[in-house]
């Protein structure tokens, strides 16, 4: 059974294969000192083969955890980098291990080949070293799966939604870094053509309604495409927003890494699915999907650093999925359908 502490088995597993690739490395390393000794050899062999087997299931717990804690802002780029180092160490021992059997099967283990396999056995857990720092990096230096945190993190938001509606904000905040931040209030339909670019069918109706005490937006869609933009050029993001889509029939997208309507990304959500992806020169590139809550308000989320990208509904990851980065782009919305979008925040924090 899992502690109700821990978030994922990750924290539990990880460090296993880690002990066990050290000693190797050093039973290894004492071979060269005590050749004599052949249960040193053994056991190194034995290591080796357990430690890997152990990678293995650290990097798949690794995989899942990620989908069970909020990742958000600077950690957005450490967990990527983590996962892909987590990726190279597990091929990389995979492989040393499977050259060491054949090694000592053929009996190749003379000369200089036994300090060279030493010393790239010490590679191999300088990768284990680099892969570990930045997991740390994610729990104590960006506080990812720290329950209290997160909470801190949800109350700060509440305060920050009480200030705008107080301050009665209408426009969207435009940060130096092309970031930008949208807390609705009333008279905001008023911002949309003085601060957004609108792409593609233009013929949209802007305005604002109040449901349990907040300010929302409401587009109104008839027909055809519609992309609405501003900020800056954003290479690696944190994108979300609070919409409700019980009034709409069609596709709405978060999108980003946008260039013009035939090249961008996307988090698309129509009706109980929410589809992740890449236009680019008009084609539709589905990278991956996943079921949703359709009726209501709701906060979805992308994120989007290199080759990795998620989509959240709440706070829970629908889809993780991996492609080839495109260049840097805007950010906004897009709608094709028709019927009312309601909108309450639109927010893309630039990661770096």
């Amino acid at each position: 059974m899992i502690p109700d502490w821990i978030p994922n088995i990750h924290p539990m597993v990880v460090h296993f294969p880690i002990a066990l690739l050290v000693i190797a490395v050093l039973f290894d390393a004492a071979r060269l000192i005590f050749k004599k000794e052949s249960w040193l050899h053994k056991a190194a062999l034995s290591l080796y083969a357990v430690g890997s087997v152990g990678l293995i299931a650290a990097f798949w717990s690794g995989r899942r955890a990620v989908e069970t804690v909020s990742v958000t802002g600077d950690a957005i780029p450490v967990v990527t980098s983590h996962e892909d180092w987590a990726l190279y160490t597990l091929i990389y021992f995979l492989i040393f291990t499977a050259v060491r059997f054949m090694t000592w099967f053929k009996n190749l283990e003379k000369g200089m080949l036994l300090p060279l396999l030493v010393l790239i056995g010490i590679g191999g857990a300088g990768m284990l070293w680099y892969t570990g720092e930045q997991g740390a990096k994610l729990v104590y230096k960006h506080g990812v799966a720290v329950g209290e945190i997160d909470r801190l993190d949800q109350k700060v938001e509440e305060l920050e939604q009480r200030l705008a509606q107080f301050r009665e904000e209408v426009r969207p905040e435009i940060r130096e870094d092309g970031a930008w931040i949208w807390r609705i209030s009333t008279g905001a339909d008023e911002a949309i053509s003085e601060y957004f670019t609108i792409d593609g069918d233009s013929d949209i109706e802007a305005g604002t309604g109040r449901e349990d005490g907040r300010a929302h937006l409401e587009l109104t869609v008839a027909s055809g495409k519609t992309f609405i933009h501003t900020g800056g050029d954003l290479s690696t993001i944190d994108g979300r927003i609070e919409v409700n889509l019980s009034d709409f029939d069609g596709d709405f997208k978060l999108i980003h890494h946008y260039q013009d309507p035939e090249n961008y990304q996307y988090i698309r959500m129509n009706g109980a699915r929410l589809q992740q992806g890449q236009i680019i020169n008009g084609s539709d590139n589905v990278l991956g999907s996943g079921d949703i809550r359709a009726d209501g308000w709701h906060t979805f989320r992308v994120t989007a650093s290199g080759r990795h990208f998620y989509g959240y509904q709440n706070g829970n990851t629908i889809v993780h999925t991996h492609a080839d980065a495109m260049e840097p782009g805007k950010t906004g919305l897009a709608m094709s359908g028709d019927g009312v979008v309601k909108v309450r925040l639109v927010e893309f924090e630039a990661v770096e």
